[in-house]
């Protein structure tokens, strides 16, 4: 018998979670709900019977529970199904609000992700989106350790500029717009990630100061730039 391959049993991990979220526990290992799986290759056969090696592999590791032809997350395969899902949906949240693909690239490429991300970038990516709570389709994201510590901060940690106080600083994070000759503009003055940004005023029109520069900024641009809150010299 071939191993069994480590995405196969991170995507049955991964169904069982969401079958768990839709009510569907106990499954039936011959009737699984095959459209909860994502599109990478599976441990999914084409007449929709799961490779018994998979969820036997899976009963060994103590990741499943089974009783006759039902089967169950035991709590060791909770905690690694919760991960996986948590990596999946922080990478669903990454492609839709920042990066802005379609709905297909989003989800097969965050099928690939999962498998591959490591906490210490989970962690990052998640702090990085503000701690999002849902994915784009709704589901809830579970927690990670960087969440729980930043239920003592106020708000995210990265937020459109137009979100700053007047008079606060950070740095900028990046410039999510489809304006790609004011994006150019914006690069020619110096706006740029990690630049020490200040926010003067919003009315009646936003103005920055951004190193020894101050600039007049139309509505839009409050919305598209992003900034890491933090006391930061803007003048550096």
């Amino acid at each position: 018998m071939s191993p069994v391959a480590t995405e196969h049993v991170e995507e049955l991990l991964e169904l069982c979670w969401t079958a768990g979220e839709d009510g569907l526990l106990p499954l039936n290992r011959d009737e699984l709900p095959t459209q909860l799986l994502c599109f990478l290759p599976s441990p999914i056969e084409p007449d929709g019977v799961v490779q018994p090696e998979v969820i036997d592999a899976m009963v060994g590791r103590g990741l499943l529970a089974q009783e006759g032809r039902f089967i169950r997350l035991t709590s060791t395969g909770e905690q690694q199904a919760r991960e996986v899902v948590r990596r999946h949906r922080v990478a669903e949240v990454l492609f839709h609000n920042v990066i802005a693909v379609s709905e297909a690239a989003m989800e097969s490429t965050a099928c690939q992700l999962e498998h591959i991300l490591n906490p210490e970038v989970t962690e990052a990516v998640c702090t990085f989106l503000g701690h999002p709570p849902t994915c784009p389709h709704g589901r809830a994201i579970p927690r990670g350790r960087c969440c729980e510590a930043a239920t003592s901060r106020v708000g995210p940690l990265i937020v459109p500029l137009a979100h700053l106080a007047i008079g606060e600083s950070g740095t900028v994070a990046f410039v999510h717009t489809t304006r790609h000759g004011y994006l150019q503009r914006l690069t020619a003055l110096g706006m740029a990630p990690g630049r020490p940004i200040r926010l003067r005023q919003t009315h009646p029109t936003m103005v920055i100061q951004l190193g020894e520069t101050e600039l007049a900024l139309d509505g839009e641009a409050g919305s598209e730039i992003y900034v890491r809150r933090g006391a930061q010299d803007a003048r550096s």
